[in-house]
């Protein structure tokens, strides 16, 4: 059975940071399985694709960091199938990276967790399938289990973990209805939007290219939710995008052309030089560094 769902709008936006922002999942497996890697540590991404007999399964996440497998799924909602599912990812993960050491082989199953982005009261804090073995033991086989709206904004900044701050705004979702007529809750929600954005741009600091594709995930994400509600929608673009991501956007632009001006000028200099050397064989360095600089000024 090919247990893959189809994935959603939250999934895609987590398997796009996983994918291409692969460094902002160190802060998540520190906080899922409580290591203290730091910021720069070394790490392998590892093929997620797992072609069986019933078909293609797509895994969102795996990482090697030093001898350790991590195996992160992201889910929207609890899923009643997930136990079975994690487990028979990672068996596939332990599966592909098997080893034969001493004459036998050993394969070692991936710490593994699951991201839920929403939760119930009764969603629990690890997922468990009890595997009987043939001999009569039993194991008990658990992945942890991470609830995004747990989080509170301050944890999620002193904890790194921007990797859920496109999400964040989820947890509000039950109350977009009464925003869209209540100018009040509107305009508080709104206020909680701007304090958001602030913080990540403080957080990034100087890396323009990360806050952009972060406010534009938050804007995806946000998009999505918000597609019957027209006034919320509104004010969130304006207030996590419109001039600020313009300014980002503008920012990134004007520093391409002025590094694609000085290339091109630095092309033509050279051009210019040598063309002069070769039509001046005479001419001192000062001479030709001094007509250089009269014919780019020219141009």
């Amino acid at each position: 059975m090919n247990n893959n769902p189809k994935p959603n709008t939250f999934d895609n936006v987590f398997r796009t940071i996983a994918q291409k922002m692969p460094f902002m999942m160190v802060a998540l497996i520190n906080e899922a399985f409580g290591e203290h890697y730091p910021d720069n540590v070394k790490y392998t991404q590892l093929r997620n694709e797992f072609i069986t007999e019933n078909g293609k399964i797509i895994t969102d996440s795996i990482f090697l960091i030093k001898d350790k497998y991590y195996h992160i799924e992201c889910q929207s909602n609890p899923d009643s199938t997930m136990e079975i599912r994690m487990i028979e990812y990672d068996f596939m993960i332990a599966h592909e990276h098997a080893k034969k050491e001493k004459g036998a082989y050993v394969i070692r199953f991936p710490e593994s967790a699951v991201l839920y982005l929403r939760h119930k009261k009764s969603t629990p804090d690890n997922l468990k399938v009890i595997v009987k073995m043939p001999n009569g033991e039993s194991i008990d086989y658990e992945t942890k289990v991470i609830k995004a709206q747990n989080y509170t904004k301050d944890e999620i900044f002193q904890k790194k973990l921007l990797i859920l701050v496109p999400f964040y705004l989820m947890r509000y979702e039950s109350m977009f209805s009464k925003m869209d007529k209540d100018y009040e809750k509107r305009l508080s929600f709104l206020k909680e939007c701007e304090d958001l954005r602030i913080r990540l741009e403080k957080e990034v600091g100087n890396k323009e290219a990360l806050y952009a594709d972060l406010i534009n995930l938050i804007i995806k994400v946000s998009n999505h939710m918000l597609e019957n509600h027209k006034e919320v929608k509104k004010g969130v673009k304006d207030v996590m995008g419109g001039k600020v991501l313009e300014l980002s956007s503008e920012k990134l632009i004007k520093k391409g052309r002025a590094e694609g001006r000085a290339e091109e000028k630095n092309e033509i200099t050279k051009n210019i030089r040598n063309n002069l050397k070769k039509q001046h064989p005479d001419w001192d360095e000062a001479r030709i560094n001094a007509e250089t600089e009269m014919l780019i000024k020219a141009i």
